[in-house]
């Protein structure tokens, strides 16, 4: 990982989880920051990291405390997940959620951990693209990136919905991506590139069709990780 990384390549970081659950904590109850949430949530979900990179910076609807988290995946892929981004509610989605708290976000990915460079940039676009820009994402959103999401692929876009192939408990009642603290709602999105082919289908047939055709794959083989994959359509 980069500069920012708290530990070496598959090394724990230098400070402890339990100092760092503490001191989200703290920063919880002094600012309200819900990051602490989310942070348990991930051990309970996915055990400890096996690396962490916290981003430094003026993120300024972010968490100052914003990381990506890598978790064992497979042998062909690692799953990273952002910690912080949930800090601020997203712009319109109380009026969209029919509550007075809207929703927040937090970001899954699946990808070859040799892009793990590339991962922890565009995760932190992500995170940062709804405030700037004040948009909306929901389950079925299509983000223009306007370049290869990592170098080498020639895929542009990447698409927002829930994360049912790493929570078993979706579909079953409480799930672990999602975190509802009463006033405070996060949502676990997971993020995949998709080509400018498929994004087209989308806007077509809509992402109940499309998703139809990546469970088809995935049923064969799974391969969202892969940025340089087959089409799904």
């Amino acid at each position: 990982m980069n500069e920012a990384q708290q530990g070496g390549p598959g090394q724990p970081p230098q400070v402890s989880y339990e100092q760092q659950f503490n001191t989200l904590m703290e920063e919880h109850r002094a600012n309200g920051d819900p990051t602490v949430f989310v942070f348990d949530t991930y051990l309970r979900w996915k055990g400890v990291p096996l690396n962490g990179a916290r981003l430094k910076g003026d993120h300024e609807h972010l968490s100052r405390y914003f990381s990506v988290l890598e978790f064992p995946g497979t042998v062909d892929f690692r799953v990273y997940g952002t910690l912080g981004a949930s800090r601020t509610v997203i712009p319109g989605s109380a009026a969209s959620f029919g509550n007075t708290h809207g929703v927040r976000y937090e970001y899954l990915i699946h990808a070859d951990p040799t892009h793990e460079d590339a991962i922890i940039d565009l995760l932190l676009l992500v995170a940062e693209f709804p405030y700037k820009e004040m948009v909306e994402y929901q389950p079925g959103f299509v983000l223009p990136i306007g370049e290869p999401v990592v170098l080498g692929s020639n895929m542009e876009y990447l698409y927002f919905t829930y994360p049912y192939l790493d929570d078993a408990r979706l579909y079953e009642g409480n799930p672990w991506g999602q975190i509802d603290r009463g006033n405070v709602l996060i949502h676990m999105l997971w993020v995949f590139p998709i080509y400018l082919s498929e994004f087209q289908f989308l806007r077509r047939h809509g992402p109940d069709a499309f998703e139809e055709a990546v469970n088809e794959r995935h049923r064969a083989r799974y391969d969202a990780y892969d940025f340089s994959r087959l089409p799904y359509v």
